[in-house]
């Protein structure tokens, strides 16, 4: 198994990920390593060296649900360091947004 970094901004990554984000309130992510070194952009798993693997997109140093499936525990033990969470949301902006009348 082998798990290849491949940084990209994070503006990129957001065009990948399209509709997945941001992550739903209350979705399942992989926190990623802050060692790795990468807080943006892909992660290649092959687990077979004779296979390309599947490539997950990496953003703010997680790894959120996406076309190539839901994080899982399964994945999280194939990313050195990484482990399966339901982050804490954000608070609430108190400020309504400001509206053209």
């Amino acid at each position: 198994m082998t798990a290849t970094y491949i940084p990209l901004p994070r503006e990129d990554v957001i065009t990948y990920l399209g509709m997945d984000w941001p992550v739903p309130t209350g979705s399942t992510v992989i926190r990623v390593d802050p060692e790795q070194g990468v807080t943006d952009g892909a992660i290649a798993i092959s687990t077979d060296p004779r296979r390309p693997g599947v490539l997950w997109w990496l953003i703010d140093g997680t790894v959120p649900p996406q076309a190539a499936g839901q994080p899982t525990e399964e994945l999280a033990a194939l990313i050195p360091g990484s482990v399966l969470e339901i982050p804490e949301q954000p608070t609430p902006n108190p400020d309504p947004p400001h509206t053209v009348d």
